[in-house]
């Protein structure tokens, strides 16, 4: 027997699978990201003292908070007063309760620094709206990772910036909006992509992060499986169903037409936004939010493919929403997709930051 851990929620959980089954275990997720600390000094040659700093600080993922931290401690090691930085902190991936709860607990020496882009007004500038903060500070360093969504893709870090709520939706008329913006804010990255860091100016590396993400992040399938088991990245990132449900979409290529996917992920704090409730209830696909976009993409593969789930939310929800079970441990689930497809089943273990195609 071998052992086959997930992330759920402030946890991990796992499943024994008997070494007679063919298994293929997929993963893009690097969870030891070295990276040489002059990335964070070559920052400062950047930038002047007495200026007032901003870091947008888009929460992709758990892994570029301490990157984040190296960067402030930096600052005050330099004498950068705390008057003069702010912390933007955003993200489009979870929602504005679950974000305030974790930041203010990861960065809580920081919480004075902290301001989050529904708490001030956007002014235009360059025909496009942006928030006051970004507009006020003479140094812009933005830092986050590049990962892959399952309605979005490979976002440019200028449509990340306008889901977060940074930026005006404006930007999405024209990409050269953005183009113009970021050259003319001489906005700073520093991101990571797989295992490596990038930093620079803007209009230098965000090409490259992007390439280098799909590279890293997206993988070719040869053979579909009967079984695949995904995890939905862990807290915060499965808080609710709908910030966990795009993951289905990421993972579908990977499992056969007839076959079954398995969604670990906790929900603890429960379905989402009531846009996202609404529409589960109804099947209603008028609304226009990620959360709705992923379920009904989610509807239209259950029309070929199965689906299950190993989390907190009520069964009798599951059934109604997707005519799908609901169970209280991984091994029960792979129980169920054994009965289905017998222990000859091909089985498929995906972690949740990963791209299948075929």
């Amino acid at each position: 027997m071998t052992e086959y851990w997930f992330r759920y929620g402030v946890t991990e959980v796992f499943v024994d699978i008997s070494d007679e089954v063919r298994v293929e275990k997929l993963s893009t997720a690097y969870s030891n990201v070295r990276y040489d600390y002059s990335v964070i000094s070559k920052i400062f040659d950047e930038v002047a003292e007495e200026k007032n700093i901003a870091i947008i600080f888009d929460y992709a993922s758990n892994r570029e908070v301490d990157l984040l931290k190296s960067l402030i401690a930096e600052f005050e090691a330099r004498g950068v007063k705390k008057d003069k930085l702010k912390l933007l902190a955003s993200s489009w991936r979870i929602n504005s309760k679950i974000l305030e709860k974790e930041l203010g607990e990861v960065l809580k020496p920081y919480r004075d620094c902290i301001v989050y882009p529904w708490s001030e007004d956007k002014i235009e500038y360059s025909g496009v709206m942006v928030s006051r903060s970004i507009i006020d500070s003479e140094i812009r360093i933005y830092v986050s990772s590049i990962l892959p969504h399952g309605i979005l893709g490979y976002l440019s870090i200028g449509d990340s910036l306008r889901l977060s709520g940074w930026l005006g939706n404006d930007l999405v008329k024209n990409s050269d909006y953005w183009f113009k913006l970021r050259d003319e804010l001489s906005l700073i990255g520093v991101c990571i992509v797989g295992d490596s860091i990038y930093h620079g100016y803007l209009y230098e590396v965000e090409d490259k992060c992007l390439k280098d993400a799909e590279r890293k992040h997206t993988l070719k399938i040869e053979d579909e499986a009967e079984i695949l088991l995904v995890d939905g990245g862990g807290w915060p990132w499965d808080s609710t169903l709908e910030s966990s449900l795009h993951i289905v979409n990421l993972v579908s290529s990977g499992v056969k037409d007839g076959g079954l996917i398995g969604l670990i992920s906790e929900c603890r704090e429960g379905l989402g936004s009531n846009v996202f409730i609404k529409s589960l209830f109804s099947h209603s696909f008028e609304e226009d939010s990620l959360g709705v976009k992923a379920f009904r993409k989610v509807v239209d593969l259950l029309s070929r493919k199965k689906l299950a789930f190993v989390t907190t939310i009520p069964r009798s929800v599951l059934e109604k929403a997707f005519y799908s079970r609901g169970f209280d441990t991984v091994q029960d689930l792979l129980t169920y997709g054994f009965r289905m497809y017998s222990k000859q089943a091909f089985v498929r273990i995906v972690d949740g930051f990963t791209w299948l195609i075929k």
